[in-house]
């Protein structure tokens, strides 16, 4: 009673666990039926049948395919591959192919349709070529059947091999299990299908059935030479593709460089104390920054401060403002340059104001764009040629040359995604390269060139030890695609793009000419006084002098020279003129004491209004009467950056 009792027990245990073992999602069986034609190509049917039960299993199962390998020299080559249908359960399925790394994957099924669950037969049919080894005393087909990509356990996989007509093996070989793995738990067998592989033991998730079948020498007919320059031409696309976009990218902006880009030629700079052609101190920085500098707010400081000197308007310093009041001095038959007259608009007449600080940053930034527009709409194209058309022209070429190498390339997903590295690393540069170079601007004091040097020169370290660790890693992971070359291809379509846009542009020959006639003007604002004074003709230092040139120094960024200039003259003045000098321009405290703190409040205020944007500048520390003169000039124009990016 006891023994059948446990019996009973036994059959219902294994009854009951029997479905449970039978929902596992495995493949059945795989089985490969090849054949080998004469001219190397092959013709592959693989029967799939998988126990399906909607966990990795829903919509159909895909097969991944390897499209590359590794000739005997150690080089990359291509396969054909060409797949001729797919089939579920005896009807046609739907599929589509996906680029994956190092090869292609095969798709069964569709996202709208739920296989049922239980056993399902799919058929996948493709013809491949140039999978053929050929050696000095052999030919050999090296092929993996199963692929070692499955997730899935294989019960049992199988490998019919036909070959040609009058072709035999003169041996055979056969690995399973992991990739490089040398097990043998298979047998093989000849009959009158062919030869035929056979796993002995289940393989397991990522393992595989690899077979070597190797053949006298000229069995399969080597590719003609149309042939080999096909496939040569294939294996290289990538080159010709990369490389050739690069020289013609190259060969673009270095044509529309020699014809548009290069520079004037420059004349003899010679200190002179007025501007060429007696333009206004906005035109100056226009000129000499090839465009406004500061988003413009320099200009209009410039012009505000020339109005001021010559009595249209005057500047009041206050608590939390700074004010631009007219003056109601008639305009007269003066002449009066673009870019004034909008100014003078808003705080020409008498009574007219145009308070700077946040309450008004609308107003201001209106302004702004007005007083930009005219200067711009009058001056545009006539003393420098940004020539943008042949950037974008070279922009859209190298835009065309990616796209095709990324789109009829070979490249693997994983070095496109790559390749976005170079391409970051040359916007750094580029980035750090035009912030080095502004930041040694010849209107930077040397104190602030001497900090941009000790700044980049950390930078530079740490930028370039961290580059260095990405080039390396990402030398690293090219190589092992073999697509090192073309990280020279790719960044350097993106590096000349970012070259030829900073020096794409270049001044007309009458911009060239002013140019020369700005540098001499810096030159003078900036020579010591011992120098200044030995320039023959040069005038005498004075109140009306200091004043008429102050707008053209702040134009340039140079009014710290020039100003210690004036107070260096002030101290040598008769006694009592320094105290005794008071510009009718300026409205405020003018003592040093309390005009520094004016200044150091100001930038406070500032620095919290714009949240950083723009660095405030330190207190000033001249202890001069004259050193509120300067200090103005800054203060109208970091107000008007605040308010005019809290208003962006």
């Amino acid at each position: 009673m006891g023994r059948r009792f446990f019996g009973f027990c036994f059959a219902l245990l294994l009854t009951l666990a029997a479905p449970a073992a039978f929902a596992a999602e495995v493949i059945d069986s795989f089985a490969s039926d090849i054949t080998l034609e004469k001219s190397g190509a092959m013709t592959v049917t693989e029967t799939i049948t998988v126990n399906a039960e909607n966990n990795q299993i829903n919509h159909g199962i895909f097969r991944d395919f390897p499209l590359h390998f590794t000739d005997a020299a150690g080089r990359r080559r291509s396969v054909d591959f060409d797949v001729v249908s797919v089939q579920r359960d005896g009807d046609n399925e739907p599929w589509h192919t996906e680029s994956i790394s190092g090869g292609i994957r095969i798709y069964a099924g569709s996202a709208d349709v739920t296989v049922t669950p239980g056993r399902h037969r799919y058929v996948f049919t493709y013809r491949t070529n140039r999978q053929i080894r050929y050696f000095d005393d052999h030919d050999e087909l090296y092929w993996n059947v199963t692929g070692n990509g499955w997730i899935f356990p294989i019960r049992l996989a199988t490998a019919t091999v036909k070959l040609p007509p009058d072709v035999g093996a003169a041996e055979t070989t056969f690995f399973t299990g992991p990739q490089g793995a040398t097990e043998k738990n298979a047998r093989v067998s000849e009959t009158g299908a062919g030869l035929v592989f056979s796993t002995t033991a289940p393989l397991d998730a990522h393992e595989g059935l690899t077979f070597a079948i190797r053949m006298p020498k000229g069995s399969i007919d080597p590719p003609s030479a149309d042939m080999e320059s096909t496939w040569w031409l294939k294996d290289n696309r990538n080159y010709f593709i990369g490389f050739g976009g690069l020289i013609l990218v190259f060969a673009y902006y270095t044509r529309s460089w020699l014809k548009v880009g290069r520079d004037p030629a420059r004349g003899v700079v010679v200190p002179r104390w007025d501007a060429p052609d007696g333009i206004s101190p906005a035109l100056v920085n226009y000129i000499d920054n090839k465009g406004f500098s500061g988003e413009g707010w320099t200009a209009l400081s410039a012009t505000a401060l020339n109005l001021a000197v010559r009595g249209y308007v005057k500047l009041e310093d206050l608590e939390n403002s700074i004010v631009i009041q007219g003056t109601g001095k008639p305009l007269g038959k003066e002449k009066f340059q673009a870019g004034e007259i909008e100014l003078l608009k808003v705080a020409g007449g008498a009574g007219s104001t145009l308070t700077i600080d946040k309450a008004n940053g609308e107003r201001v930034k209106s302004v702004g764009q007005a007083f930009r527009s005219a200067i711009e709409k009058e001056h545009r194209g006539k003393y420098y040629n940004s020539n943008l058309g042949y950037t974008a022209g070279g922009v859209v070429l190298s835009a065309a040359a990616l796209v095709i190498l990324f789109v009829f390339g070979s490249l693997e997903p994983d070095t496109i995604a790559l390749m976005l590295i170079p391409i970051a690393i040359s916007v750094f540069v580029a980035v750090f390269v035009a912030g080095l170079v502004r930041s040694l601007h010849r209107g930077k004091s040397l104190f602030g060139k001497i900090i941009a040097i000790i700044s980049a020169a950390i930078g530079a370290f740490v930028g370039i030890s961290i580059l260095a660790i990405l080039v390396m890693a990402l030398t690293s992971s090219l190589m092992e695609l073999h697509e090192t070359p073309m990280l020279f291809a790719v960044g350097g379509i993106v590096l000349l793009n970012i070259l030829y846009f900073f020096i794409m542009g270049a001044p007309t020959p009458l911009g060239a000419k002013m140019m020369d006639g700005i540098d001499g003007l810096r030159q003078y604002l900036t020579l010591a006084e011992k120098d200044r004074m030995n320039t023959a003709g040069a005038p005498k230092m004075s109140p009306q002098h200091f004043e008429t040139l102050l707008p053209y120094a702040v134009a340039l960024g140079v009014e710290k020279p020039w100003s210690r200039t004036f107070e260096t003259w002030l101290a040598a003045a008769a006694a009592g003129a320094a105290a005794a000098y008071a510009p009718a321009w300026y409205a405020g405290n003018f003592n040093s004491g309390s005009f520094s703190d004016r200044i150091g409040g100001f930038s406070s205020s500032m620095a919290s209004t714009i949240a950083s944007t723009i660095p405030s500048p330190p207190p000033s520390s001249s202890s001069s009467g004259f050193s509120g003169g300067e200090g103005i000039v800054e203060a109208m124009v970091e107000a008007m950056e605040a308010v005019y990016y809290t208003h962006l």
